[in-house]
Order: structure tokens, then C-alpha cells, then sequence
């Protein structure tokens, strides 16, 4: 079993892209925007309070780019705002939030994902982000952060689903 706070640590390691936080799936572009901070995303407080941590995504392009961020279990996660555009050489802040009453266990391994598309306001015109996002839609940069937990008064404990 791998626990959650090693993942990140294992594959920096490696170096490459994987010391830049976890690097997309195979076959998945890489992320050409800049996240900060680039590691795990670290949840470090007591149980049963709501644990908030931030990311800052930095638009490097000369295109304006349509973010979107989506979890492993909403359940127990939220991110604010999961959708939205930064225009070029701009930066957004989302506050990434864990929820959960429980820890969950070791051998579960969460993350976010980050992607990323170019969007023209000529062709997207009024387009909001989730039109953007459709089902066929193709990102055109991937990123990982696998979670990790430090919470006071907590044992690790099995999820119930």
C-alpha cells in the first residue's frame, strides 16, 4: 500500500515533469500553464474542521485559456471556482477544501486534476465555462496534484460510500 503524503514525494524523485507536482496519465498533454504551488496539495489541520488550501493558476500564454478542476470524490472535496478563464500573463486563486469527518485510508489515493484550453472570445463569444467544457471536449494540458493529509486527532479511517 502507498500512502498519500509519499506519492508525490516518490515521484519527484523521478525528476522531469514529475517534480513538478504528478505529471499527467501518458497519451494526456502536458499542463502549459504555471500552478502554484507546484506539489501535493496538503490538507494540515484538525478533524471535523473544513481544512482550505490554495492554488494559484498563472495564465504564461499569449491565449486567453479556459480552465476546469475536477476531484476524485466530491463527496468529501469541493473546489471554488472549478471553472473559469484567465486571460493571458493573468492569475486565478481556487480554494480547494477538504470536507471529509474521516481521513480517508492509505491505500486510497486522491487528487486533482487540472486542465487547460485555449479560448478565443471571437469564437467563444458569451460562451461561460461550462459551455466550454462540453463532453467532447479535448484539454490541451493536464496536471495532478495527489492530496495528502496532517490532521490532528485523527486516525485513519476506511470512507463509507
Amino acid at each position: 500500500r502507498v500512502v498519500p503524503s509519499l506519492v508525490s514525494s516518490r515521484m519527484a524523485a523521478k525528476g522531469g515533469d514529475a517534480a513538478k507536482g504528478d505529471a499527467a496519465k501518458p497519451g494526456e498533454p502536458p499542463f502549459g500553464l504555471k500552478l502554484s504551488p507546484e506539489e501535493k496539495v496538503l490538507f494540515k489541520g484538525k478533524l471535523g474542521e473544513p481544512i482550505t488550501v490554495g492554488r494559484t493558476i498563472t495564465n504564461t500564454t499569449a491565449d486567453r485559456q479556459c480552465y476546469k478542476i475536477k476531484c476524485t470524490a466530491n463527496d468529501i472535496f469541493r473546489v471554488r471556482q472549478p471553472l473559469g478563464f484567465i486571460e493571458p500573463k493573468e492569475s486565478v486563486t481556487v480554494k480547494i477544501s477538504f470536507m471529509g469527518k474521516a481521513v480517508p485510508e492509505n491505500s486510497k489515493v486522491h487528487f486533482f486534476a487540472f486542465y487547460h484550453t485555449k479560448s478565443d472570445k471571437k469564437t467563444d463569444g458569451d460562451k461561460n465555462p461550462r459551455q466550454i467544457w462540453t463532453t467532447d471536449a479535448k484539454p490541451q494540458g493536464v496536471a495532478r496534484h495527489h492530496c495528502a493529509f496532517e490532521i490532528e486527532g485523527a486516525e485513519k479511517k476506511e470512507e463509507k460510500k
